[in-house]
Parts: structure tokens; C-alpha cells; sequence
């Protein structure tokens, strides 16, 4: 199809395939060579289609009969005498790409005036945009799936090495806001969720994740040894932070180069990625050094109501002896 200025989309040429035309080169005397004139064809088609409507009866003899003559009449008619039949029609499209591809195939629907589940718009195009929507799909389902993994495997984990399985939702949650946010920015730019975009949006939860993991370890190093929790968030952020600074500069130029490529889709990875490297070391130091000081003032809180807890115990285990040392004594 060819794009007017107002952005419809026309057909390429003429209808190629259809079984009116197949009819009507069998029933129409053209007078040129290779003509498939048929008289008695043409008179019995003449006889069905006379009055106000077409006799069905005769126009099944035709269908049969053409059917037996023609072998490529079956290609363009699936003849069902007991239900709808099945038609073909095919004309050339000029769609260039997947998204004019898409555009033809909800154009042709929505030119449709019948039901959705009989007509069906197909082309080599539109068999590829088809599978990539459904790969995209799977993959959109697959990070839900991944997200949830992660954080159980983290808790998991934190709970084995540390006891405190909660880390796992300081370490995953901040990625799905990278993921909200890279979606955003996406739409944003006009990128589109490709099955190439969308891999890069898997991955960010891998690459989240290990900023993520970094800054809480070396909080908690940094927590263990002062016990201060503001200090320890300004220690990780001086030391660990500037080093995960460094390391996604280097990664998010070297992916970002892609966006110098010939190739549109290699571009919009590029732009993706270099955008989910930085929207993740942000995230990171944006969410976990603050939940993380929330972390350790709730550690240094249940650290002195378990102090608390063992000076009332020693002073009543105190208050006990020297009751029973004065009652000892006064015995005596």
C-alpha cells in the first residue's frame, strides 16, 4: 500500500486473486488469446444470477464445476456448501516496515463490516509482525515472572547469610521504578516495545539488581563498624557509590555507541540501554542509601530494647538476691 498525505494507506495495484475474477474470466468473452470462455458456463451463470437473488442452487453447480476445471479456483475458494465459505483476495501492499505492516492489517480490519473472526488480514509482513508481538508479549510476562524470582531468591539468600530477608525488597523493589521509569521515557522518545526493546528492559533487572546488592553490602560493612546510620549511608555513597559510578559511565558509552548504527533498531537499543544503566545507578542511589538508614535506625532500636531488656532482667536478678540475703540475714 501507498501512504496520501493525510497518512491512508492505498493499495498497491489491483486485486491479483479473487474468485469473482476467476468467474468472471470463465463466464466473460474477452476475445483475447489464452481467454477461458466457457458458453454453457456462462449461460448457467447467467440463469443464477437473473432475478432479484442469486439462485443458490444453480451458482453451487458452478462452484463445482469450476472447482473440477480449475485447479487454482480452490486457492481462492473454500466451498462449503453446509457453512461460510472461505474467500481469498489478494492485492499487492507497499508497507516497508512492521509498523506499516500493523497500520494495513487494522486498516483492512476495520474496513470489515462483518464479524472479526472470519476475516483474516495476512501477508509475509504481517506474519512477522505477528510472532514479534507474540514474543514481546511472553517477554513482557517473562519480567513479572523474573521480578518475582529475584526477590525470592534474594530473600532467600539474605535470610541464610544474614537473617534479615527483608534486604530483598530494598534490592528489588528500586527496580521496578527503573522499569516504570525506562518504560516512560520510551514513549516519551517515540521508541516503540519491540522485541528488541524489550530485552534490554529484562536485563535492567540484572543490572538494577547488582547496583543494588553493592550499596547494601557495603552499608552494611560500613553500619557494622560505626553504628551510625546517617554516617554509614554517607560512607557507602563516598566510596561504593563513586565506584558504581564510574563502572555504568563505561558501560552505558560502550552500549550507547550502538546509537551511531545505520540500523533503526540497533539505534533504539542503544538509546534503551544507555537510559536503563543510568535510570538504575539513580534509582539505586536515590532509594537504598535512605532505606537503608531506616534499616539501621530499626537495628539500633531493637539493639536498645534488647539492652533495655537485659538491664531490667539484671536488675531484677539483683533486687531478687539482695531480697533473699536481707531475708537470709534477718532469719539468722
Amino acid at each position: 500500500m501507498r501512504t496520501t498525505p493525510n497518512g491512508r494507506l492505498l493499495p498497491g495495484g489491483a486485486i491479483q486473486t479473487s474468485y469473482e475474477l476467476l468467474i468472471h474470466d470463465w463466464v466473460t468473452d474477452s476475445g483475447q488469446p489464452g481467454d477461458r470462455y466457457d458458453p454453457a458456463l456462462a449461460a448457467q451463470y447467467r440463469d443464477a444470477t437473473e432475478g432479484l437473488q442469486i439462485d443458490s442452487t444453480i451458482m453451487q453447480s458452478i462452484l463445482d464445476r469450476l472447482e473440477s476445471q480449475d485447479p487454482q479456483f480452490s486457492h481462492s475458494l473454500k466451498n462449503n456448501p453446509d457453512g461460510i465459505d472461505s474467500i481469498l483476495v489478494q492485492f499487492p501492499t507497499y508497507s516497508g516496515d512492521s509498523i506499516g505492516a500493523r497500520q494495513v492489517q487494522e486498516e483492512l480490519e476495520a474496513l470489515w463490516q462483518g464479524d472479526d473472526h472470519v476475516l483474516t488480514a495476512t501477508s509475509d509482513a504481517i506474519i512477522g509482525v505477528t510472532i514479534t508481538d507474540s514474543i514481546t508479549e511472553r517477554q513482557t510476562e517473562s519480567i513479572s515472572v523474573t521480578i518475582a524470582v529475584a526477590l525470592g531468591i534474594l530473600a532467600i539468600f539474605f535470610w541464610l547469610t544474614h537473617r534479615q530477608p527483608v534486604l530483598a525488597l530494598v534490592a528489588v523493589v528500586p527496580i521496578v521504578f527503573v522499569l516504570i521509569w525506562v518504560l516512560g521515557t520510551m514513549a516519551l522518545l517515540g521508541i516503540p516495545y519491540s522485541l528488541i526493546t524489550s530485552i534490554i528492559t529484562a536485563l535492567s533487572i540484572g543490572i538494577g539488581v547488582d547496583y543494588t546488592i553493592h550499596l547494601i553490602h557495603r552499608y552494611r560493612e560500613e553500619f557494622s563498624r560505626l553504628r551510625d546510620p546517617e554516617q554509614a549511608a554517607i560512607r557507602t555513597l563516598a566510596t561504593t557509590g563513586s565506584a558504581l559510578l564510574g563502572s555504568a559511565m563505561t558501560t552505558a558509552l560502550g552500549l550507547g555507541v550502538l546509537i551511531a548504527s545505520p540500523l533503526l533498531a540497533s539505534q533504539q537499543f542503544g538509546i534503551t540501554a544507555a537510559i536503563t544503566i543510568a535510570y538504575s545507578l539513580i534509582i539505586s542511589i536515590l532509594v537504598v542509601p535512605p532505606a537503608m538508614t531506616v534499616w539501621g535506625a530499626f537495628q539500633n532500636m531493637r539493639l536498645r530494647s534488647t539492652m533495655q531488656r537485659m538491664w531490667d532482667e539484671l536488675d531484677e536478678a539483683i533486687d531478687d538476691i539482695q531480697e533473699r540475703h536481707e531475708r537470709e540475714s534477718s532469719t539468722s
